[in-house]
């Protein structure tokens, strides 16, 4: 992996336009001493994408929002809100989380919900399927407190919402 930093966004237009596209997928040939016109995939990141309002009536509730871990790299707040939306219903609010230097995604976002009902019910689901392209995750909605990098194996949201692997 690389991230480059533009001063400009003319740069990052420039970069695109150099591209060449194939499967809707952006390919930049770079040459090495040892490799030419290699195709190395070049993904942007429009920094508008990191937030979605789907319900812009809506006060945002910290006590209906979820934090979802896995989530594929290129998928956009708009789609995160659309799929949860569809699953759970009640989606007001959808983010990206990115770096706060580079501000390209970590893979994760949050989603806020405007009932109870639809807020219960993604929790209560432990887990989705995100499909974006040719990566299809299954993802967790928490990755809980001491989080070792497994996966969780006990959810348990009366208590706090707090997940537990083997390793606490």
């Amino acid at each position: 992996y690389a991230f480059l930093l533009f001063q400009e966004e003319s740069s990052v237009q420039a970069l695109i336009d150099a591209c060449l596209e194939e499967d809707g997928k952006l390919y930049l040939c770079v040459s090495s001493p040892t490799i030419k016109d290699k195709p190395v995939q070049i993904r942007p990141w429009n920094l508008s994408d990191s937030d979605f309002v789907m319900d812009g009536s809506q006060p945002l509730d910290p006590r209906k929002t979820i934090f979802v871990g896995g989530v594929p790299r290129p998928l956009r707040a708009v789609e995160l809100a659309m799929i949860m939306d569809r699953l759970y219903g009640g989606v007001c609010y959808a983010g990206i989380d990115t770096d706060p230097e580079l501000k390209y995604p970590k893979g994760a976002g949050r989603v806020a919900f405007s009932n109870q009902q639809s807020y219960i019910a993604a929790i209560s689901a432990r887990f989705v399927q995100l499909q974006h392209n040719d990566i299809d995750k299954r993802v967790s909605n928490c990755l809980g407190y001491n989080h070792c990098g497994k996966e969780m194996k006990f959810f348990c949201g009366p208590l706090g919402r707090k997940a537990f692997c083997d390793h606490e």
